[in-house]
């Protein structure tokens, strides 16, 4: 199981010049291998593989001690990515999505670069080959086996993504209580026992501070110290609302999976959904954040995670069944045959629950679960 630590790095002025001069660099390297693989199969229509261009980057290093300065392991690193971008071009084409050339990059947009080998990983410190040492602080302890370095530059600040291999993950636990989840905008997530999850809509409490920032920014000159101010307190407004709501699903993921040992949950294709008018409130609510962190979460403590077709789940009665249609403006769930009368989402909570249980039954997590007074409901 792979776990990845976060922590911001303590810079000085001259690693700050090491790094900055390093990922110019780097931007040139992946410009120019791009330009190479362009060049080439527009004279021979022939392909250059990742190989090559290594062999021919470890050859020019020969001949400028300019560039053998830099880490030749970390110096592979634009060329991996720029071969992962024609791959992932030429797999758009065959499946006939829309295929998206890569694109040269600027070097204000090549903020990062991977180690895979040759650091060390100290208690307080991490060593990268030819950069020296660079100090960090955090408040947990690091376990597991050192693997891949990620280094991203975040405005003025340097964050280091350590992904370590802290062993097998922990053998699923038997399931003693199960909950489903209804996500939405209202209400984040409602779950199936009535228990409701508040939206706090954070991009809606920054409004005033983004516009703030946007305007300043607008009014500054291209190129200017000034504009480089503006864009840095823009991207800060955002940095804070992206931190709060990472903040916000974890915490939440964690209490529920102290609590219930199984929890059923929408397969939803939010991609999709985020095309209409509610993008910007989907977006908000972070519905696949919290998918990622539920799914994290399942592994760590070794619970279950069950995605479920959300056909009809709003539709149905949890009760007894029968297909109630209603509008988005409807939120209560009224049914004729039975009576039942609940809250939309604690309805569709309920029915992605006994899909969920069926689903487990179906995969001999836990056969005893089920309840045999749950309704079966039709897809």
């Amino acid at each position: 199981m792979m776990r990845t630590y976060t922590m911001r790095l303590k810079v000085t002025k001259r690693q700050q010049e090491k790094l900055s001069d390093l990922l110019e660099h780097l931007c040139v390297l992946y410009n120019s291998a791009l330009e190479h693989r362009k060049t080439r199969w527009e004279e021979s229509r022939t392909n250059v593989g990742c190989y090559e261009q290594q062999k021919m980057l470890t050859a020019f290093r020969l001949q400028s001690k300019d560039v053998a300065l830099f880490p030749l392991k970390i110096q592979r690193d634009p060329l991996r990515r720029v071969d992962l971008a024609f791959k992932a071009f030429f797999r758009r084409v065959k499946n006939g999505e829309k295929p998206g050339y890569p694109r040269f990059k600027a070097k204000s947009q090549y903020k990062s670069f991977t180690v895979t080998e040759h650091f060390k990983v100290q208690p307080n410190m991490v060593v990268l080959p030819k950069l020296g040492e660079f100090r960090f602080k955090t408040h947990y302890k690091i376990k597991g086996i050192p693997k891949v370095v990620h280094v991203s530059r975040r405005g003025k600040h340097w964050i280091a993504n350590l992904v370590c291999d802290i062993g097998e993950a922990p053998a699923k636990v038997p399931v003693s209580n199960a909950i489903g989840i209804d996500l939405g905008l209202t209400t984040l997530a409602t779950l199936s026992d009535g228990t409701e999850i508040a939206n706090p809509r954070w991009t809606k409490q920054e409004e005033k501070r983004l516009a703030a920032a946007n305007q300043n920014l607008s009014r500054k000159e291209r190129g200017s110290k000034n504009r480089l101010k503006s864009k840095e307190r823009l991207r800060r407004v955002h940095q804070r609302i992206a931190g709060l709501r990472k903040s916000y699903v974890t915490g939440i993921a964690n209490l529920l999976f102290q609590k219930y040992d199984l929890i059923a949950h929408e397969s939803l294709n939010i991609k999709g959904m985020a095309q209409g008018n509610l993008s910007k409130s989907i977006m908000d609510a972070a519905w696949g954040s919290l998918i990622w962190r539920l799914t994290c979460e399942a592994e760590k403590a070794g619970k279950w995670l069950i995605p479920v077709n959300p056909r009809n789940t709003t539709k149905a009665c949890s009760g007894c069944g029968e297909l109630v249609p209603k509008t988005l403006s409807q939120r209560t769930h009224s049914c004729p045959s039975c009576g039942l009368v609940l809250g939309r989402d604690h309805n569709a909570a309920l029915n992605i629950l006994r899909l969920g249980e069926s689903l487990a039954e179906r995969q001999n997590i836990n056969p005893s679960l089920i309840p045999d007074t749950c309704p079966t409901l039709t897809m």
